[in-house]
């Protein structure tokens, strides 16, 4: 590159070179932006020192050049040119931009510091540890502009993303108020970062998730959002809802009391991205994996169906149909009453029914007073009528069972019964009868016999 960026002196009023100049960083940005092979030419060439220069320019049109440029070289996948351009003195300055009145200037930059801080956690903590700016960045997210709120957003997201301690520096009451209302926020996008900001945040650890939930008070709106947001932008708050659910009990039942549950039962059932519906999946196993009493509480919002239908229809080693499975597996071995499970044993395949058996046997070991309900209302004779491989779990299960009541009951819900029965009907011979004639009427003084001169005795053969 022979593009020489000039700095020339404040005092300078020549418009003809400072729009010279703003050509040039309009060039470096359209080239550097294309690839990193190009990305790399222009640091190759020396721009990055001079375009770092440019952010300390009084003329704001400068500076957002300078720093849309350095934006461009700092996207690309390989970290090697965010740290260039971080080595430059970069953070520094464009944390100093976003201070300016100017709201172009504060968008590009906020963008600019967003492409550095995604990298890695180096360099996202220079951007955090730099004084200010995560409280101008949190500042941000209430300015009138919806494209600054929108980059805020993504930004604080980036440094979250990393690890506890950044997730930590970004959190604070002040921060989930003003992502509470981003959420809530007219325009799509500003929503959209709003959420994935609260999930880099609660995916680290139980303190975090804690914040969010009970500080924030944030997990009601994400609900919401779930239930209004349209396909694939859903993804971020599912998982949101997930993360949280999955630390522990309490949290996993807060999520169920701003009904979370259901909203993901509903995004199971629509015709969504099937890497949404794994999310919801995975996210419902989270929530039902803890204890009977949130298993059961899926299973009467039809979690088990919807999760089963997915599964059926899911394709085969498919991301889908493993985080349906898994989910299946995890709030099936929570349910402590054979209700929920009864209605998988018309529909599940062996391979989600042997945990439904499994989990049956355990149930009615434990319960004795659930056996009379469990034969009455078929289950029994619905196991006998499934055929599987003797040494399989499945059989091993069913055989569990069927020890727990009495042979004669076990035989008469068995498939073989009624055929048993019925061959005895085709064999069955009626006794015969016998009739003696001829016979001469003998009197007794204290027995009145009849008068006929016949008398029909039957006799068994």
């Amino acid at each position: 590159f022979f593009l020489v960026i000039r700095r020339p002196p404040r005092s300078t009023l020549d418009r003809s070179s400072a729009a010279s100049d703003v050509y040039k960083r309009q060039v470096l940005k359209a080239v550097a932006k294309h690839s990193e092979h190009l990305a790399q030419c222009v640091i190759d060439a020396g721009a990055l020192d001079a375009l770092v220069a440019c952010l300390e320019e009084f003329d704001p049109s400068v500076k957002e050049g300078a720093a849309y440029a350095l934006s461009c070289v700092a996207k690309h996948t390989n970290p090697k040119l965010a740290e260039e351009v971080a080595k430059a003195g970069a953070v520094e300055q464009l944390s100093l931009c976003i201070q300016d009145p100017e709201t172009s200037l504060k968008k590009v930059a906020t963008m600019a510091l967003s492409e550095i801080g995604k990298h890695n956690a180096e360099l996202a903590d220079r951007i955090a540890n730099n004084a200010g700016t995560l409280r101008v960045l949190t500042g941000c997210l209430a300015d009138r502009d919806w494209e600054l709120r929108q980059y805020a957003c993504m930004c604080l997201a980036n440094i979250a993303k990393h690890n506890e301690d950044l997730a930590q520096k970004v959190a604070n009451s002040d921060l989930f108020t003003r992502l509470i209302n981003c959420i809530k926020d007219e325009k799509e996008k500003v929503q959209k970062q709003a959420v994935l900001c609260i999930k880099e945040i609660a995916v680290h650890s139980l303190d975090l998730a804690k914040m969010v939930c009970d500080i924030g008070g944030v997990t009601p709106y994400i609900v919401e959002y779930i239930n209004r947001a349209p396909g694939v932008a859903k993804l971020h708050a599912i998982m949101t809802l997930g993360y949280v659910a999955g630390f522990d009990h309490d949290l996993a039942k807060s999520v169920v009391q701003c009904k979370g549950h259901i909203a993901l039962v509903s995004a199971l059932s629509q015709k969504v991205e099937d890497h949404v519906k794994a999310a919801a999946a995975w996210s419902l196993g989270q929530i039902g994996r803890h204890s009977s009493e949130l298993a059961k509480e899926l299973a009467e919002q039809k979690a088990l169906n919807e999760l089963l239908i997915v599964f059926a229809a899911a394709e085969e080693k498919g991301d889908l149909k493993n985080k349906a499975k898994k989910a299946l597996k995890s709030i099936i071995q929570q349910c402590q009453e054979i209700e929920p499970l009864r209605p998988l044993l018309q529909t599940a395949p062996e391979t989600v029914l042997k945990h439904v058996v499994a989990q049956m046997a355990k149930v009615l070991k434990a319960n004795p007073t659930a056996r009379r309900p469990f034969a009455e209302k078929g289950s029994l004779k619905k196991l006998q009528d499934i055929h599987v491989a003797p040494e399989s779990k499945l059989q091993s299960s069913i055989n569990e069972i069927n020890d727990l009541f009495p042979p004669e009951v076990t035989q008469h819900y068995s498939s073989d019964y009624m055929n048993n029965l019925m061959k005895k009907i085709e064999e069955y011979k009626p006794p015969e009868q016998i009739t003696l004639t001829g016979l001469t009427p003998v009197s007794y003084p204290h027995l009145t016999l009849p008068t006929n001169d016949q008398v029909q005795i039957s006799v068994v053969a």
